[in-house]
């Protein structure tokens, strides 16, 4: 991740009082502002951490040197250290790991981004890679039958099956008039997740062979990433509440079906297809799988570590110059900072103009997103709570992607709400028996602009103010949709957008990176290969969107420098 600081020794001793202050503060809901000391849930291997903080000595003969230890990061770190390259893995926060964080307070454990995992099942491909790159070290658990459940207003609701049979046959019984119509749909999903193979596969490719590619498999078949979702019910005939159903997932990539590009949604139905699954352990589990190989092959990983500038020397990438003002040179550099972090805040002059990089800069992010995080006790599981994931609809409104906080009388148009201590067989509830629940919904970035600027730590009355009525808010949403659950409730706290804008540089707050339009995925520029040699990029801004995706383009970033890679994807 990159870091604003400039430099100079002024600079370096505001970076590393910023670092301590990182290290005290967090946002809290409700009452005058309170920076507790975060109790981060670290990862470890025998009880040793598989990190340590940045030094200017970090030595040198680096095969590649990857920026932020997100998944995407993470994964093609892992991946090219089991074939033997040494990598350096450089995480601006204080702990390594991204949106696979865990964190805690007053007892209770939050699982920071990884809530419902696809594919994971024994002998599906992203599981067996999960496999090579971890050594098998991470356990996945399923969340069972249903795995969602969406809530619609006048006592609609529908449940999402574990087998993509199940999910057909709960379809017909319950749109039986559509029967011919499900079926046409689910063709075009079909045939829009196997064109994404090839897809991605050309990604990794040097671009005049992805231009080539691209367009004879436009010429074979249709080009579902040009297509949006909207496009495909409107031309299938989906109608009425039906059209709601089947894009009922649009939460788990952030645009709504007039905006998203149908390829998306086809491969979120097959990511689903057998069901999600959660890590045994919590999230960090993932962190201790992938971070551990980096360190078995001579490489390290470094945290409170923020890049300044990738180096260019005679046209090509040879390093990065960190915001204390040292230099670490490799033989290649891989940005997992964010697409838009990348050609904003790395890349230098002229670079960061390039044509390019003004392709990448005009696509749009993804929504900007609230988390509340909560804490019960006693049995959530006999008031009504499970490891299936709720999705809570308060209105038929397709086109609404976000929720309109300024209007004092609205109400969030979607919440997502997870139980992930209820998902891990690993937690233990105490005799308070204790247990977690996180509330996600998705506002404009422009409630939280006019605080973007100010210092965490003393922030305005009026943004906390503003949380403290968000708060409420939601409370009272939550308290009318699951009495039985909330009536456990003893604490919760708020992020807001500024929340990941501060700790993971997500651009305003996004939760999923570049927005999922068509536009996105037809940029030939968002790849792992960048114009500038030895320069690549990896994450979910460089193939699709989620945890998974982050894996997959973790992958495909690192056959390039190591074609035996592509073996591990078949």
């Amino acid at each position: 991740m990159v870091d604003r600081q400039g430099r100079g020794s002024s600079d370096r001793m505001r970076l590393a009082r910023r670092v301590r202050e990182e290290i005290r503060t967090v946002e809290c809901s409700g009452g005058p502002p309170r920076y507790p000391r975060p109790m981060t849930i670290l990862p470890t291997r025998g009880g040793a951490r598989l990190y340590r903080p940045y030094e200017p000595d970090v030595g040198g003969g680096w095969d590649a040197v990857v920026i932020g230890s997100g998944m995407g990061g993470m994964c093609c770190a892992a991946a090219l250290s089991r074939f033997g390259r040494r990598v350096l893995l450089l995480e601006q926060h204080y702990v390594p790991g991204g949106y696979t964080h865990m964190f805690a307070r007053r007892g209770f454990h939050w699982d920071v981004g990884v809530h419902a995992l696809g594919e994971m099942g024994e002998g599906e491909l992203p599981r067996r890679m999960l496999d090579w790159l971890t050594d098998g070290s991470v356990r996945m658990v399923p969340l069972g039958d249903p795995y969602d459940r969406f809530l619609y207003p006048d006592g609609f609701e529908i449940d999402f099956p574990s087998t993509k049979q199940a999910f057909r046959a709960v379809l017909a019984e319950r749109f039986p008039e559509q029967a011919e119509n499900i079926a046409a749909y689910f063709r075009c999903v079909g045939k829009g997740a196997r064109g994404a193979h090839i897809y991605f596969l050309l990604k990794s490719l040097p671009r005049w062979m992805d231009v080539a590619g691209s367009r004879v498999a436009s010429w074979l078949g249709r080009d579902w990433w040009g297509t949006t979702t909207e496009q495909v019910l409107d031309e299938v005939g989906i109608e009425g509440r039906l059209r709601n159903v089947l894009s009922a997932q649009w939460g788990y990539f952030g645009s709504v079906p007039r905006a998203s590009s149908f390829a998306m949604q086809a491969l979120v139905h097959c990511h689903f297809g057998n069901g999600a699954y959660f890590p045994q352990g919590g999230s960090k589990s993932l962190a201790e799988g992938l971070l551990a190989p980096v360190l078995d092959a001579g490489g390290d990983v470094r945290t409170k570590a923020p890049v300044e500038r990738i180096l260019i020397e005679g046209g090509r990438a040879v390093g990065v110059r960190m915001a204390d003002g040292s230099e670490v040179r490799a033989d290649w550099v891989i940005s997992a900072a964010g697409a838009r972090n990348t050609v904003d805040r790395l890349l230098p002059a002229p670079e960061r103009d390039a044509p390019w990089a003004g392709r990448v800069r005009s696509i749009g992010d993804s929504p900007s997103y609230l988390c509340l995080n909560l804490g019960f006790e006693g049995d959530i599981a006999a008031a009504g709570a499970s490891p299936a994931n709720l999705w809570l609809m308060s209105n038929w409104d397709l086109d609404q992607s976000e929720w309109n906080v300024e209007d004092p009388a609205s109400i969030p148009h979607i919440l997502y709400v997870s139980f992930p201590s209820l998902k891990d067989p690993d937690h233990d509830p105490g005799p308070t028996r204790r247990h977690t629940g996180e509330c996600v919904t998705f506002i404009p970035w422009e409630a939280v602009r006019r605080w973007e600027n100010t210092d965490i730590r003393t922030r305005e009355e009026g943004y906390e103010a503003f949380k403290r009525d968000i708060t409420e808010r939601l409370l009272a949403c939550l308290r009318e949709r699951l009495p039985g659950v909330m009536d456990l409730l003893v604490h919760h706290e708020l992020s807001t957008p500024l929340t990941a804008e501060y700790f993971v540089h997500a651009s305003r707050g996004a939760i999923y990176g570049l927005e999922a339009t068509p536009e996105r995925f037809t940029c030939r520029d968002l790849r792992p290969r960048t114009p500038i040699p030895r320069l690549l990029m990896t994450g979910v801004d460089s193939a699709s969107i989620g945890v998974i995706s982050a894996m997959a383009s973790g992958m495909l970033t690192a056959s390039v420098l190591e074609k035996r890679a592509y073996t591990k994807m078949v």
